[in-house]
Formats: C-alpha cells, structure tokens, sequence
C-alpha cells in the first residue's frame, strides 16, 4: 500500500525527516511519500490559515490521481481533511482526529497539550468531531512550537509537566500532545508517566493515523460518500 503524506507548508527542508518518522511507524511493506504545497504558500503560513485549504486540496487530489492509496494530511488541526474526501475516493486522514478518537476509545477523558497560545483553534476542532463531553482539558505547552522544532530537552520537560497537571488537576484519563513534529517524544513521555506512577496512554497523532489508514486499506474502507458526497455535477476523479 502507498500512503502519501501532505505537509501543510511549502518548506522542502523537513520531507526526508518526515519521511523517515512516517516510514518507522508504518509497516515496512507500507510505501511512505512526503508532498509539500506550492512554493507561492509563504514558509511561515499557518497550517489553518484558510488561503492555504485550496493548496492542500490540489494535493489530496494529486496523489489519487499519482495512484496513492491513502492520504494523510501533517497537521493534528486536521486542514482539509474534511473537505478533501468530498473530492477523492481514497481515505483522507487527519492525525488530530485519529488520535483523539484512539484516546476515548482507551480512556473515554483525555486532555490536549497544545503548543500554540491561541487555545481556540485546537478547541474548534473538538468541536467539529462533537468530541466536547470527553475532553477534560486543553493544556498550553510552555515550551511553545518553537522549541519543539529546535529543543528537545525543553520540549520533553514541558510535555512531563503538562501531562501530570492534566492527569491529576483535570481527570485526563488519555493524553494527545497536539503536533506530530512531538512523534519522537511520545514514547518516552508515556514511559515517564507510568514510571511516575501514572499508567496513562499518551496517543501519537502520526502514529495513529497510519495506523488507521492502513487498517482502511486493509478492510478495503474509505469515506462514506454519503457524508461525503461529490461537489455538484462531480461523479469520478477529479483531474
């Protein structure tokens, strides 16, 4: 099975490590892609930012028609995902929902740890996917996006803190750190909570969207078409 990946950015640079993350999370037999959006997207465009949605589309739609056999958007916000399986017969999957829906499945309340100040954003999303009744928190980690991509020290030693004042202030019986650029970092942070005394699963946005994907793919199931139907007078792939 091939999988590609669409990173939501023009920036080239970080392809051959997401790639490789991807690729150790996926079964080996499973064919990793990485894609990045056009470079007339600024470099520091946020993912959520509307103007990019067409760009992320025009991908979703590229790698069904390049013969892909699933798509996973790199962006635990999920952009585009919803709108991308109106356009492709392929699954289309967000890291965001994917983990959110493993975390109630294992621990019913389960908390965010979110990197960014502007908690709304991520609380939108919950929303969306009607997950509110099993959220018992949205966390901001200090160490902020910036440091997950220059400092790993800091980003683990904000992801302990954070997680434990989830777990023992707000009930969290599951945690999802909220950026799949922490994929590296979860393992070690759910063995740090059961160490500490807290047997907790922590969910790996990327991981668990593979996963999903590839159970899809082996179950031969995409996207109900009638939640997700073709735009108006669009039937078959679109060119």
């Amino acid at each position: 099975m091939k999988i590609n990946v669409i990173l939501p950015s023009s920036n080239p640079e970080n392809t051959d490590e997401r790639q490789s993350i991807y690729a150790g999370l996926a079964r080996s037999e499973t064919i990793i892609s990485v894609s990045v959006l056009d470079e007339r997207v600024p470099l520091n465009a946020d993912p959520s930012d509307a103007f990019i949605l067409p760009e992320i589309l025009e991908k979703i739609v590229e790698s069904e028609n390049n013969g892909m056999d699933a798509v996973i958007v790199d962006c635990m916000e999920d952009p585009g995902v919803e709108e991308g399986r109106r356009l492709v017969k392929i699954p289309v999957i967000g890291p965001g929902h994917a983990a959110m829906n493993m975390a109630v499945i294992l621990g019913h309340r389960f908390s965010i740890l979110y990197p960014m100040e502007q908690l709304v954003f991520i609380h939108q999303v919950v929303l969306k996917y009607q997950l509110s009744s099993m959220l018992a928190s949205i966390k901001y980690l200090p160490c902020g996006l910036e440091s997950i991509m220059t400092d790993t020290k800091a980003s683990m030693e904000s992801l302990q803190q954070t997680a434990i004042e989830a777990i023992v202030e707000d009930g969290a019986a599951a945690i999802v750190p909220v950026c799949t650029l922490l994929s590296p970092l979860i393992q070690p942070l759910q063995k740090f909570l059961h160490e500490e005394g807290y047997p907790i699963p922590v969910i790996d946005g990327a991981a668990a969207a593979v996963k999903f994907a590839e159970n899809l793919l082996d179950m031969d199931l995409t996207h109900s078409r009638a939640t997700y139907p073709f735009p108006l007078g669009v039937s078959e792939r679109i060119e």
